[in-house]
């Protein structure tokens, strides 16, 4: 199923989160709603982090009742004190909160944790990935210099990157076709740019000034109405991407982004949005927003 490169981003369940965001957190009932769904079609990795407010707690929570479960991905965060500093107590604490009996990776979540950290855990967590308490070991990275440098690291098994149609194939191709060549899996995210794709040009704030060019040249290859389905098959359709993560606020957004993908077929978009090429790149990372 096509569905399977879908892994479902659940920053949303535990924080307000999105520059486009209408509905703030969604309820219990929602949530259950949007996993049950996503489970019926194919999607089988969660992506969270300790960072994200209590959406570990809540897919805990639908897995307690659930029959089945999803692989998870979850990110470590030193400012959560609500978790043990040992990382091995750590991430048990975290499998008991996510009621799961391992993780499908933990991840690094940003390059400064990376750095700061990785060598005083990486003994621990080769001998848990050795274990089978976590599969794979990532990292959540932003810039081309830092995703280099994190693959010469043969330990790292995965990779975390934004991707989309600005911050497309002509910022990502090179560094993400050596990380598959290396056998690292490519993970990408940020594919709708918090919902940037989907405002109104007089209504973007000027700091978005370099953006703006490559989102008129979007808006004149796709109407409003195609957009969305552009931006997830855009990024789907790349061969050197393993994955695409995608959030939603409620069940009407994971059905529509489902259909994107199973009813696509103008494939000559896509080498449309190849072309565009943002040169002055700072205002691609939501971070400097």
């Amino acid at each position: 199923m096509k569905n399977n490169k879908l892994i479902l981003g659940t920053v949303q369940f535990g924080l307000d989160y999105g520059i486009n965001n209408k509905y703030g957190i969604p309820s219990s009932n929602i949530i259950k709603q949007i996993l049950d769904f996503a489970m019926s079609n194919g999607i089988e990795i969660l992506d969270t982090a300790e960072a994200y407010g209590i959406s570990q707690q809540r897919i805990g929570q639908y897995h307690q009742l659930s029959k089945k479960k999803f692989k998870i991905i979850t990110k470590y965060c030193p400012s959560n004190k609500n978790l043990p500093e040992a990382i091995t107590d750590r991430i048990s604490k975290n499998l008991k909160i996510l009621n799961v009996k391992n993780l499908y990776s933990y991840m690094f979540h940003s390059y400064k944790n990376y750095k700061s950290f990785y060598l005083l855990f990486k003994d621990e967590l080769i001998k848990l990935r050795k274990h089978g308490l976590i599969q794979k070991i990532g990292v959540s990275l932003h810039s081309n210099d830092h995703i280099k440098e994190v693959l010469e690291n043969s330990n790292i098994n995965i990779i975390q990157i934004p991707f989309n149609m600005l911050d497309n194939a002509y910022q990502r191709k090179q560094i993400l076709s050596y990380a598959a060549a290396k056998g690292v899996e490519v993970h990408t995210r940020s594919v709708f740019l918090q919902g940037l794709f989907f405002k109104n040009l007089n209504k973007i704030d000027n700091k978005f000034i370099n953006l703006k060019n490559g989102i008129l040249k979007i808006k004149k290859i796709a109407s409003d109405e195609e957009i969305g389905n552009l931006a997830l098959n855009y990024a789907h359709s790349k061969k050197y991407i393993d994955k695409v993560l995608v959030g939603v606020d409620n069940l009407a957004q994971l059905k529509q982004n489902l259909k994107y993908l199973n009813n696509f077929k103008n494939k000559k978009l896509l080498k449309e949005v190849d072309k565009i090429k943002i040169k002055n790149n700072k205002m691609l990372n939501p971070s400097n927003w």
